[in-house]
């Protein structure tokens, strides 16, 4: 449009100027300079609404970049997804801005972490992390309490080879919602934000913000709903999900996966004679000590009541899963202080590793449970490798 009106002007420039060489008289000069101020006229007018289309356009570009962030981010439940897109929409919002550059940054006790980076330099800034001293302090509190921030000197925090750019200004926009704090969208270029485009970028950081709760929550409630809330440990849910992973990686390697599952002796006891809220504090000593029995690798699970499971994976032979049975049932054959008494219930454990005939996580704790109770019988603590005879010597 605006080529059209340069055409329009140099046209009407040309016929004002001819019209002035053929009537070469004051009145004919008059006409042309008449001429020359309408034309004058109508080239602003054309130009201003050139520019009020301009305008327009990128409203609208800017709109469609929000509405297809936020339809995006409905259905995105991973956070360095979420921080993709984010970081994403806004460099698109920044693109006719010189120099202009958009980090996603994470904080946390170490520092700030660039998860995210679009626009100039963004391959040097992406991945990179800074500490955070007390000279940040203040801003860490701003921002966590959701102020936007603009920052003019890094070298003022402390930070004086993070940008080459130094005097460019930041613009730190919180991501944050009520009292949840989820880092802060980064801004910054070699001018100073338009206004239209900060007012874009601050309906963006409180879509990503959502975004980011929504996907907390969401992690939050599965943890809880895999998680027994007396000891932390995973709960029936979480053992048959993560058995059934270790079945199917177990047919792939050759390589067996252990149920090792175990009850306590006279627990029921310590219930009717020191009542529930000591029996809690019990079955939280023995979850602890139970991580300190089990590989690195393993799960540690309670099924409920007083049974627990233990799921061993990669065992180069059945001895691997006695050697932890027979740390649990030492572990546990001592004394465990619960306030001012002293209680002890050791613990009868059943081992079963799959092989090609277990069908799945239920089947290889049905046939735990078996030996667990092989195991019972024997009284106090013990435990009993399921497919072993009661008459077999230890493996060794």
């Amino acid at each position: 449009m605006l080529r059209g009106t340069n055409l329009f002007a140099v046209a009407g420039l040309t016929v004002a100027a001819a019209w002035s060489v053929l009537h070469q008289t004051w009145f004919g000069a008059a006409q042309a300079a008449v001429v020359i101020a309408v034309l004058v006229v109508v080239v602003r007018m054309l130009a201003g609404r050139d520019a009020d289309l301009r305008a327009l356009r990128r409203s609208v570009a800017r709109e469609q970049v929000l509405s297809e962030l936020g339809t995006t981010l409905i259905t995105t439940t991973d956070q360095p997804e979420v921080h993709r897109l984010a970081v994403e929409a806004a460099g698109t919002l920044l693109a006719d801005i010189p120099g202009a550059r958009a980090t996603i940054v994470d904080l946390d006790a170490g520092g700030f972490h660039i998860t995210q980076a679009a626009g100039a330099h963004a391959d040097t800034m992406r991945g990179r992390s800074v500490g955070a001293g007390d000279r940040t302090a203040g801003l860490v509190a701003r921002l966590r309490a959701g102020e936007v921030v603009v920052v003019t000197d890094l070298a003022a925090l402390g930070y004086t080879n993070l940008d080459a750019a130094t005097d460019r200004h930041y613009t730190l926009l919180p991501l944050a919602t009520g009292d949840r704090f989820f880092g802060m969208l980064s801004v910054s270029a070699d001018a100073d934000l338009p206004a239209e485009v900060f007012q874009a970028l601050q309906a963006l950081r409180t879509q990503v913000a959502l975004a980011l709760a929504s996907v907390a929550l969401t992690a939050e409630l599965t943890e809880r709903a895999l998680r027994d809330p007396l000891t932390g440990l995973g709960n029936r849910a979480m053992l048959r999900e993560r058995l059934g992973g270790a079945l199917a990686r177990a047919r792939r390697s050759g390589r067996p996966v252990g149920a090792l599952l175990l009850d306590l002796n006279g627990f029921k006891q310590v219930n009717d004679r020191h009542g529930h809220n000591v029996g809690d504090e019990l079955l939280q000593a023995v979850a602890g000590r139970l991580h300190e029995c089990v590989r690195a690798e393993d799960v540690v699970g309670r099924l409920g009541g007083d049974e627990f499971v233990v799921i061993a994976e990669d065992l180069a032979s059945a001895r691997d899963a006695v050697v932890v049975a027979e740390r649990i049932v030492e572990s546990l054959d001592e004394v465990i202080p619960i306030g001012s008494r002293r209680l002890r219930t050791p613990a009868s454990v059943g081992i079963a590793l799959s092989h090609s005939d277990v069908e799945g996580p239920d089947e290889l704790l049905r046939l735990a449970d078996a030996a667990m109770y092989r195991a019972k019988r024997r009284g106090g603590g013990g435990y009993h490798l399921h497919g072993v005879s009661e008459a077999a010597p230890a493996l060794t």
